[in-house]
């Protein structure tokens, strides 16, 4: 009777306790709800879902029941993801938000690709070429996304200069391998390069590059099609050179990066 007298004893207070930590938990969350930062980003991640996430699920049914063969489908996974940034950026409230988009992804993809990398189905479904190399692209590519927001809009208050440098990255990678592998002939024998790349990967990467680029300057930063097609044309030839000579591990860093400074520093002189 004793201890049923101290469980009666205990309960009220234990239910106070948990009544008390939701109402702190609920209060926490309507402040963060009345910031323009937090309403900002869940704005950001719903362009993202509501963009990529359709274009994924249409993909995924073609990957397992069709032959399409691996480099198609992961180039069609980086345009996807690239397109989806791209318009993220675009229509995005503010540079924070942005840049804390693409961090909050790699703080909740990191993890659970780390968590089912070792599945048997992993590796044929993300067309992974080694341990590790999924989660570790998408570690720099998000960080990757974060810098160019930073810079372009943050510093220099130019948001389609982020989303033309990643959409012309993306695109012409893909259209490089789509175009490279299946048709390639003429090696580019250089002394930076490794060999493998052709002149008509190449080539289309560059043509490709720049139709994006092209697509964003005239259509939103509504520039005059002169300036439009000297920048996009100068940023796509600086991508293309860089994709050359960047080892196949570090172009996901290094060829927008490139792309992007040309752009910087094109438009500031213009």
């Amino acid at each position: 009777m004793i201890m049923n007298g101290s469980m009666f004893a205990v309960q009220p207070y234990e239910t106070f306790i948990t009544h008390d930590v939701f109402s702190l938990c609920f209060h926490i969350v309507q402040n963060m709800a009345d910031h323009p930062l937090f309403s900002d980003t869940v704005h950001c991640l719903l362009m993202l879902v509501l963009t990529a996430l359709p274009c994924i699920l249409v993909i995924l049914p073609v990957r397992f029941f069709t032959k399409i063969p691996s480099f198609v489908f992961r180039k069609l996974l980086h345009i996807i993801a690239f397109t989806g940034v791209s318009l993220m950026i675009l229509f995005a409230r503010s540079w924070q938000a942005a840049a804390l988009t693409s961090l909050i992804l790699a703080v909740v993809l990191y993890p659970l690709l780390s968590a089912i990398e070792n599945r048997p189905w992993f590796p044929h479904l993300f067309v992974e070429k080694k341990q590790g190399e999924i989660k570790n692209s998408l570690l720099m590519l998000t960080f990757m996304f974060a810098v160019m927001i930073v810079i372009c809009w943050g510093i220099f208050n130019e948001p389609h200069l982020a989303a033309a440098a990643i959409l012309m990255w993306g695109t012409g990678d893909a259209a490089a391998a789509l175009t490279g592998i299946p048709f390639g002939k003429h090696k580019v024998i250089c002394p930076l390069t490794d060999g493998k790349k052709s002149w008509e990967g190449s080539s289309a990467m560059f043509i490709v590059s720049l139709l994006s680029g092209l697509v964003i300057l005239l259509l939103v930063q509504k520039s005059v099609f002169p300036e439009a097609l000297f920048l996009a044309c100068l940023g796509s030839l600086a991508g293309t050179a860089v994709e050359l000579v960047s080892p196949g591990e570090y172009d996901t860093v290094t060829v927008p990066a490139a792309i992007g400074a040309v752009l910087i520093c094109l438009n500031l002189l213009i």
